[in-house]
This record gives C-alpha cells, structure tokens and sequence, in this order.
C-alpha cells in the first residue's frame, strides 16, 4: 500500500513521469478545480493525480486495443493460413492418387498421434519405398508422387508427413548388441 495512485499509473505506463516533475515543482495553477481556468472537472483527484475513473478508463481504452490488435493478428494468421490451403489444394486435387477400393491400412505418425490412410497394395509397396508420400490438407491425408510432394513442401512443409520419424525412435533407446532374437 506504499504505493500511490500516480505511483501505480506510472508503472502501468498510463501516467507520464514529465507531468508528475511538472505538478511537484508547482506547476499547479492557482485555479479552483471546477473553474473555466482548472481544467476539466473529475480529471484529477487531490494533490494533482488523476482521477481514479480517469485511470479505469485509459486502463479499459489500453486493453481494448491489446484486444484489438490481437484480434488483428489472429485474422492475418487465418487470412494467410486459407491462402496456403488454397494453394495446396491447387497442386493436391488434380494430382492425388487416393483411391476408393483402397483396403490396405496404412498407419503413420503425424503431429504426435498415429493417424490411418487406406492404400491399395501398390500404393502399400510405393509408400514404403519412398515412390509416394503423404499430404495433410484441411482433415484429409492425400497421396501425391515426390514432386508434388516437393511442390507442396515449398509451399509449407507443416502440410507434409514425414514417413521416416519412426526410424529415430532407434537411436533414443538402443538395442543392445548382445541381445537375441
């Protein structure tokens, strides 16, 4: 409770530390605080500090801009996210080659969980090998050749499975050499 009420708005950054020089020289005219020379009524409170509805006020005009620049960011991201999958469908729709009689489970890693993607045998075979590879666009896993892989993977990489992170899980624990199996 140290603190007064200039102290707190000057930490806050509402209040100026110049005003504050400027009222304790005795810059404060020798008007009543309701006159026409005092400035305006309510603004300031006893011993030249703002009024406490004065300082609730800038603190709720200081907050609803924080508001609304966070609002501004959040729609620029989303903004610049539909333009990503917009041009990641361009390349992934004519050029997927999912197919509907597919029976082939084919599991993988993605973003920490283990997600499914039905493959024929070929498909299976082509995955394994590295011919194909997977494309994750707005819920959906898509199966493109390497170059429309690399298309995308310019575009954003966050849109392309990595099928080979399973393959560090054996440097993490390693198996001892003197185990048979």
């Amino acid at each position: 409770m140290g603190d007064s009420l200039q102290d707190q708005l000057r930490a806050l950054g509402l209040a100026s530390e110049q005003s504050a020089r400027a009222r304790s020289k005795g810059g404060k005219s020798g008007a009543k605080p309701g006159s026409k020379t005092g400035g305006r009524r309510g603004t300031k409170a006893a011993g030249g500090e703002p009024s406490l509805s004065r300082a609730y006020a800038l603190r709720e005009r200081q907050e609803q801009k924080e508001a609304d620049a966070a609002r501004r960011r959040k729609l620029a991201e989303d903004r610049r996210r539909r333009e990503i999958n917009a041009r990641v469908r361009a390349i992934v729709e004519p050029h997927r080659q999912n197919r509907e009689d597919a029976e082939v489970a084919r599991n993988f890693l993605f973003r920490g969980r283990i997600r499914k993607l039905y493959v024929t045998p070929e498909q299976q075979a082509a995955l394994t090998v590295g011919e194909l590879g997977i494309v994750y666009l707005t819920g959906s896993y898509h199966l493109l050749a390497p170059e429309h892989l690399d298309a995308v993977r310019a575009i954003d990489p966050e849109h392309v499975v990595d099928l080979d992170s399973g393959c560090c899980d054996e440097e993490e624990f390693p198996v001892p050499d003197d185990l048979d199996w």
